[in-house]
C-alpha cells in the first residue's frame, strides 16, 4: 500500500523536501524517514571525513619520517671463511650473523663479541652477513672486502 503511494506520486508535483515543509506533512510517515536517511547519510559523512584526516595525519607523519631517513646509509657486507665480521669505514655495525654453514665445517657456531665495530664468532664459520650503517650527507667510500678462495684450504704442514 505504501509503496503504491510512492509510485503514484504522494508528493504530488513537489519535491520530498517541499512536502515534508508544510506544516501538516511532516509528521507523516515519507517524512519522517526521509530525516532518518538525511541523518544517517550525514553521519556516514563524518565518519568518512574524520577517516580522510586521519589518513591525512598518518601521511604527514610518513613524510616527515621520511625526511628524516634521508641521511641513513647501510650495507650488508658478506665474509666468506672468517670467525670476525666487520664493517667499512664510517659504518657501524648494527647486526651480524652465520648466514651459511654445514655440518662438516662444524654447523652453527657461538658468537663471542659484538660492539659497534666488528663481530666474532668462536670459529670460523663459511658467511657472515654484517649489517653496517651510518648517518650523513653521503656513504663513506667503500673498502673493497678480500676474497677468500673457494674450494678446499690448504693446512700448513706439520713439524716435528
Amino acid at each position: 500500500m505504501k509503496f503504491t503511494a510512492c509510485a503514484t506520486g504522494h508528493t504530488g508535483n513537489k519535491s520530498l523536501e517541499a512536502y515534508c515543509a508544510i506544516e501538516g506533512n511532516a509528521d507523516t510517515d515519507i517524512c519522517k524517514v526521509n530525516t532518518a536517511a538525511v541523518t544517517r547519510d550525514a553521519a556516514t559523512r563524518a565518519v568518512a571525513q574524520q577517516g580522510v584526516d586521519a589518513a591525512g595525519r598518518a601521511q604527514s607523519t610518513a613524510d616527515q619520517a621520511l625526511a628524516r631517513q634521508d641521511g641513513v646509509f647501510c650495507e650488508t657486507r658478506t665474509l666468506n671463511r672468517t670467525d670476525t665480521g666487520s664493517c667499512s669505514a664510517g659504518y657501524t655495525l648494527v647486526g651480524c650473523a652465520q648466514s651459511r654453514y654445514t655440518t662438516r665445517s662444524g654447523g652453527p657456531t657461538v658468537m663471542r663479541e659484538m660492539d659497534d665495530t666488528h663481530c666474532r664468532f668462536a670459529t670460523r664459520v663459511l658467511e657472515i652477513k654484517a649489517r653496517c650503517c651510518m648517518v650523513g650527507a653521503a656513504a663513506a667510500p667503500k673498502e673493497p672486502v678480500p676474497e677468500t678462495p673457494r674450494g678446499r684450504q690448504s693446512t700448513p704442514a706439520r713439524t716435528s
